[in-house]
């Protein structure tokens, strides 16, 4: 991998962890003030998002990503009890389930499939 491949792929990630992080602020801002199940469950996971942001960026590496693709993917899949069940949190499940795809995807994105392109060595 050449040393500008390598640099466009940290930048990449650094946008995406930035997202993360952006994510992770905007649940704890729109949670200040609120009561009730949504407003914990908020601020538990803005404080994850920021959490999860700070140990890629310090790991940066395709293990990372990988783990945090499958930790996003699992939040993703938790909500769809949520979204099926509870009412009350079912808008807010959504947006989750929303959130936890793109963010899947992305991470995703950034390490590939792990399989090997024709021709390429």
């Amino acid at each position: 991998m050449s040393r500008r491949s390598r640099r466009a792929r940290t930048e990449r990630a650094r946008w995406v962890e930035g997202l993360r992080a952006g994510i992770g602020i905007a649940h704890l801002i729109a949670s200040r003030g609120s009561t009730g199940r949504v407003a914990v469950f908020g601020r538990v996971l803005g404080v994850r998002q920021l959490a999860q942001a700070a140990l890629l960026v310090r790991a940066g590496s395709p293990e990372a990503h990988v783990l945090s693709a499958a930790v996003d993917a699992t939040h993703g899949v938790s909500m769809v009890p949520l979204i099926a069940l509870d009412r009350q949190t079912r808008g807010f499940a959504v947006r989750q389930l929303v959130v936890a795809i793109v963010l899947t995807a992305l991470e995703v994105g950034l390490v590939g499939t792990g399989r090997r392109r024709p021709g390429r060595r």
